[in-house]
């Protein structure tokens, strides 16, 4: 294991979950930047005042991003300064599992940046699966060595993992054994070790699990089913969001919470009612001949094409997903209102995009400003 992990590989050979497809597609550049919606930078202005009265109250005290693609440079402080964020989270490598074990793919090369940085591993649950104890410790040694090697981290690291059932007992064994070895590393200074926490993961917090982490980043993304035709967007969606975001979950959950919400689009192609692939389309590259549009944000091919280097065959339906800005706002207000005191959390957008910045700045400043403690 040891041997495989000192390697640098950027080989994504493996069977891919959908949990792993959907991060490595996010991985390279060329990923869809959430459009603003139609109505521009009044339209967000509306939404941020909602259709009440009730000041939204700030919750936290400080605002990231999220990097996650691998392959390109990092944004330097003069880039975020407009935004007051003060760290980035950047997806290092992920860990997945190949015949010699678990294995790191995908890995970051660099990570220069005049700003703190926040390694961030993703690590699927095929790579934890039927892992004794002590391959687990070395496992941990493994990443924190290559963690290393890329960057020291700015005062923590990230594991991100949808752990399952029957994965969760190697997670929390991974993130306990990481911690322990952070603590005891004499080069480094004091190293918090944080999980993504999924929304059922929070709801269901006595159920799943806590991992035992120094704090967690709830995940307010991913939540629908990607490989369901009849999704309407897989996302994020409000009325779903708020179904499991319980106040007395928020309250009660035993470790401190960030804040994660979306700001990124795809689009999803689907052959004979089956899913077929996530594509790096804006909705305006559908908007061609030879690509009709039933209803909305859907589009169906009138002959064969090549979209995004697939192939797709006359007939097939593409389903375009983006961050709804208004409902945003919604769980911006919501969060406010019931989000418990927590002097350090932070607010962290998925993910930074270059191309973003020239097209919906504002909104983002204005977000991230009512999101922040004075």
């Amino acid at each position: 294991m040891l041997s495989v992990f000192e390697g640098t590989p950027l080989s994504f050979d493996v069977k891919l979950s959908f949990s792993f497809l959907i991060a490595a597609w996010l991985m390279f550049p060329g990923c869809t930047p959430a459009p603003l919606p139609s109505g521009n930078h009044s339209s967000a202005n509306s939404c941020r005042e909602g259709n009440n009265s009730e000041r939204l109250q700030p919750f936290a005290s400080e605002a990231s991003f999220y990097f996650w693609k691998v392959q390109s440079p990092l944004p330097q402080r003069r880039d975020l300064e407009p935004f007051g964020v003060q760290r980035l989270y950047v997806r290092y490598f992920d860990v997945v599992y190949e015949n010699e074990g678990p294995r790191p793919v995908g890995i970051r090369r660099e990570a220069n940046s005049d700003l703190p940085v926040i390694p961030v591993i993703y690590i699927t649950t095929g790579a934890l699966k039927d892992l004794e104890d002590h391959e687990i410790e070395t496992l941990a040694g493994n990443i924190w060595k290559l963690v290393k090697r890329i960057r020291v981290p700015a005062g923590e690291v990230q594991l991100d993992c949808d752990w399952t059932p029957s994965t969760r007992k190697a997670y929390f064994h991974l993130l306990a054994s990481l911690r322990q070895i952070v603590r005891r590393d004499p080069e480094v200074d004091s190293v918090a070790i944080s999980s993504t926490i999924r929304l059922h993961q929070l709801k269901y917090f006595r159920q799943t699990g806590v991992p035992p982490a120094d704090r967690g980043a709830l995940m307010i993304y991913n939540m629908g089913e990607v490989a369901n035709p009849e999704e309407e967007n897989s996302i994020f969606r409000w009325d779903l969001a708020r179904s499991y975001l319980q106040p007395e979950a928020l309250k009660e959950y035993p470790i401190p919470l960030d804040m994660a919400l979306p700001d990124f689009s795809w689009a999803l192609s689907f052959v004979h009612g089956s899913f077929h692939s996530i594509l790096r389309l804006d909705e305006a590259d559908l908007r061609q001949p030879g690509i009709e549009s039933p209803g909305s944000s859907r589009f169906r091919l009138q002959r064969d094409m090549i979209l995004d280097g697939q192939s797709l065959p006359a007939g097939a339906e593409i389903r375009f997903e983006s961050v709804d800005s208004c409902q945003r706002w919604e769980a911006v207000r919501f969060l406010g209102k019931h989000l418990p005191r927590q002097p350090d959390r932070r607010i962290i957008l998925f993910d930074y995009d270059a191309k973003k910045i020239s097209r919906k700045s504002q909104e983002l400043i204005d977000l991230f400003a009512a999101i922040r403690t004075p």
